[in-house]
């Protein structure tokens, strides 16, 4: 089966109803050539629910499984998963990451709430990020971390916030050795040496038409609004 993610037309076989039915938004029906293969084995499955959460679904290893391997084949195509939490907000796309447990699905929800209709959710756990001509466009992948929020959208870059837990709320831009550590640990479990110098040249390229943030916040609505008030221009 075909199914078109970040604009690559991508072909494999879901066994499994969890990861099928994710898929599913995704269903390409055209006629461009297949640019990304994939496929899983029920041995690199099952070696995967071994190390995962006590109590994960095959269908959900089946879905990691396959996350890993798109993640590494879409490098050479400029493009990179970005561990985060992805919305849309007045036609720009924004991505909150963060490490696991401090809080990035947490902040998007305080959006949702803040502003209401004016939030769509893209992604909540991986989407990717594809660079054209200088320009960086966000797209929705049938990847969902176990959050169920996994659309079949896109919108440009607006600013990538990386967000620490704190008691109040601060917000600055982030500097680019740090922006290069924090998309390292992002990625790093999908590069390999046969690709580690095209995803740098990817950073960098992100870097150079992207807006960075550090945002220090605890879990007042008051985080988004502050936020927004800063990022979106």
């Amino acid at each position: 089966m075909k199914y078109l993610i970040a604009e690559l037309v991508t072909e494999f076989e879901p066994k499994y109803d969890h990861f099928r039915n994710l898929a599913k938004p995704f269903e390409y029906y055209g006629d461009r050539n297949t640019d990304i293969s994939l496929s899983v084995s029920d041995e690199h499955i099952n070696s995967l629910i071994k190390r995962m959460v006590p109590g994960t679904t095959i269908g959900a290893a089946e879905e990691f499984a396959y996350a890993g391997k798109f993640c590494k084949s879409i490098i050479k195509y400029n493009a990179m998963l970005i561990h985060s939490s992805a919305i849309e907000y007045n036609g720009k796309a924004y991505l909150f990451s963060a490490d696991s447990g401090v809080g990035k699905s947490t902040h998007t929800s305080l959006w949702r709430k803040a502003f209401d209709n004016d939030v769509k959710m893209i992604n909540d756990d991986k989407p990717v990020v594809r660079i054209f001509n200088e320009k960086a466009v966000v797209y929705g992948t049938p990847f969902d971390g176990g959050s169920g929020i996994a659309n079949n959208i896109s919108a440009p870059l607006g600013a990538v916030v990386f967000i620490e837990r704190g008691e109040s709320n601060s917000i600055r831009k982030a500097e680019t050795p740090e922006i290069i550590k924090r998309l390292y640990f992002s990625t790093a479990h999908f590069v390999s040496r046969d690709t580690a110098d095209k995803m740098l040249t990817n950073f960098e390229n992100l870097i150079s038409c992207t807006d960075f943030y550090i945002l220090t916040c605890n879990m007042d609505i008051s985080a988004a609004y502050l936020a927004r008030n800063e990022i979106v221009k």
